[in-house]
């Protein structure tokens, strides 16, 4: 199966890792998906890794199915961290956020991360559930929910949320991870979604001029999705 690596290594003046860089793994499909909230969490820190990138299953079906088993849970993204492994998107990327101060302050700070994280989430999975269908019929029913009814619905309550807490980030007027997470959600979108939505398109648009996530975003590798 053939394999693309790409080690990416961005600076940023106030990296949050320390001078004992760690030994840093991702592996991923060949797309952004699952694994961009992670790659835009070790871009943001500064941090050198390898960017481990696969062909996805529907360009390699038969190294997909021979790798998988010997994936823990059989699903990517898969994060190795100075040798241990954790596995599940959300798993890793809040480990991330730990490690460089984007979690919260406080239990319920993380909460109020963990709230924001998990609304993206359950939109993320009706995304990909679009996009991995075969059946066109049905494919174009679950477009035509995200966009004409699941989105809509998000961004106002996402808009909402950014309101009673400030209207700057989603928790402790301080950047974390749910920040990093609806960028990566909305800048996924057509932009002219976020017209009714402000205070969104405001938080897209600081976040895209922090130093480290412009410089990863402008050079990341070009996929689909």
């Amino acid at each position: 199966m053939a394999t693309i690596n790409i080690k990416q290594s961005v600076q940023v003046p106030n990296t949050m890792v320390s001078n004992n860089k760690p030994d840093v793994k991702l592996l991923y499909f060949h797309l952004r998906g699952r694994a961009e909230p992670c790659r835009l969490l070790l871009a943001y820190a500064g941090l050198a890794y390898e960017d481990e990138r696969i062909p996805p299953p529907w360009e390699d079906p038969e190294g997909w199915a021979a790798r998988k088993p010997t994936i823990a849970f059989g699903v990517l993204p898969v994060l190795y961290w100075n040798g241990e492994e954790i596995s599940q998107a959300l798993a890793a990327g809040r480990f991330l956020a730990k490690e460089f101060g984007l979690a919260g302050k406080n239990d319920i700070e993380s909460a109020q991360i963990d709230e924001i994280v998990c609304a993206i989430e359950d939109a993320v999975n009706a995304r990909i559930s679009f996009l991995l269908e075969k059946d066109e019929n049905r494919k174009k029913t679950l477009v035509e929910t995200f966009q004409t009814r699941l989105v809509p619905t998000l961004l106002g309550q996402l808009e909402k949320r950014l309101i009673v807490r400030g209207g700057q980030f989603f928790v402790g007027n301080n950047l974390t991870w749910a920040d990093l997470q609806a960028f990566m959600f909305l800048t996924e979108l057509d932009q002219a979604a976020l017209k009714n939505s402000p205070k969104l398109a405001n938080l897209v648009e600081r976040v895209g001029q922090i130093p480290n996530i412009k410089k990863w975003v402008q050079s990341r590798p070009d996929t689909p999705v």
